[in-house]
């Protein structure tokens, strides 16, 4: 046969593959509707939210002009604070208050005009979590600082501004005035922040199933095929063994691929997740991937003997590889040893390429290296499967 003749037996095999496998009912439940269902679950649960807020809540017994100063300086959004008031007569303390009560006391302005030294009460309840409290701390000191600062360059009242209304003045044009130093927060180095949400769980989950299914339904079709002898009769065909290993593994990489672009446009449509900036970068990283994917699958499949064997290791070697490859979690937050060794594995390449690109927006070099280690793998499944395949 020509190479031509060999190519087109070859996509003859993979698409009678890539039809038994979408002929079986559970195909739809377990490449689609799980997938899905998992993303959803996993990607809302761990979906990254607005810093938490700590309560404020503020007795203001003064009421005057630097005391509302106070407040509207708590209330800046960078503060990240609940902020409330209570009533002027109010306790301080009970069951029905906020965890925790800034108290003003009472000629606090006239007081402070006058140069006499002033003391705010942060009060706490039994209820208030300690971490919060702190941000509280925090956020006054600041709010403090900021007012003293003012309030020196301001400079003392005049004998004749015993009601401060110059000072006033001077103060609010100085708190409108533009911050003289601003503080520019960002990511240095080669750090990056820990994907969460739907960038965790969109790749996570299509690298897991992609993976999981290729391989448990390949292996399984491959291992009935061999059983009931359809193996030795596509033999028969003036096929080389390699023609019909190739076979096998375009039928697996057929239905990986399907799998792989039905979840890529659910993440993106379905759940927003932006699909990078490298649509080359994608595919490339996603052909090599499934490459590794269904070679393996094949390799499985040549190695058993039955569909319940195939079955049973398919499922077992599917978990450990998303578990170490960071499908379930982020790498981040695995210890630095196990991230590296995990690496002989295909999964950890896998993530690492889709972190680049979906999480982190880097171009088609952050895959370069992912996706050659993925052909790597492709290619010493590939040798290993077509070596140990047996026609007859």
């Amino acid at each position: 046969m020509s190479l031509g003749q060999h190519g087109r037996a070859i996509l003859t095999l993979a698409a009678n593959d890539l039809r038994l496998t979408l002929r079986d009912r559970a195909t739809f439940v377990w490449m689609l509707a799980l997938p899905l269902a998992l993303m959803w679950m996993f990607g809302s649960i761990n979906r990254s939210g607005p810093p938490p807020r700590a309560s404020l809540a503020v007795l203001d017994r003064d009421g005057g002009w630097l005391s509302r100063a106070v407040i509207a300086e708590l209330a800046d959004p960078g503060n990240q604070l609940d902020l409330t008031s209570l009533p002027p007569g109010s306790p301080t303390a009970g069951k029905d208050l906020p965890p925790r009560v800034l108290l003003i006391p009472a000629g606090f302005t006239a007081n402070v005009i006058a140069g006499h030294q002033q003391t705010l009460r942060l009060e706490e309840q039994s209820n208030a979590r300690q971490d919060y409290s702190l941000a509280v701390q925090a956020s006054l000191v600041r709010v403090l600082v900021r007012m003293v600062g003012r309030l020196a360059e301001v400079g003392p009242a005049s004998a004749g501004d015993q009601r401060g209304t110059e000072v006033e003045k001077r103060f609010a044009a100085l708190a409108g005035r533009p911050p003289l130093v601003r503080v520019a927060v960002k990511t240095a180095g080669g750090g990056h922040p820990v994907p969460t949400g739907f960038a965790q769980s969109v790749p996570g989950t299509l690298t897991m199933t992609v993976l999981m299914m290729t391989v448990i339904f390949g292996a399984v079709f491959l291992t009935l095929e061999k059983r009931q002898g359809m193996i030795r009769r596509q033999a028969t065909l003036p096929l080389p063994r390699g023609a019909i290993f190739l076979g096998k593994l375009f039928g697996r990489f057929l239905m990986g691929a399907l799998q792989a672009v039905i979840l890529l446009a659910a993440g993106r449509w379905l759940f927003g997740l932006s699909l990078g900036t490298s649509p080359l970068g994608l595919t490339l990283l996603v052909t090599a991937f499934l490459l590794a994917v269904a070679s393996l699958s094949t390799l499985l499949g040549v190695l058993v003997a039955s569909p319940e064997q195939a079955s049973a290791i398919g499922w077992v070697s599917s978990m450990v590889l998303a578990a170490l490859g960071g499908c379930w979690w982020p790498s981040e937050v695995m210890p630095r040893w196990l991230w590296r060794a995990a690496h002989v594995l295909p999964t950890p390449w896998a993530m690492d390429g889709f972190h680049a690109l979906l999480s982190f927006g880097h171009g088609v070099q952050a895959v370069l290296l992912p996706a050659a280690v993925l052909v790597g793998f492709a290619v010493v499944f590939s040798v290993l499967g077509a070596r140990f395949l047996r026609t007859a």
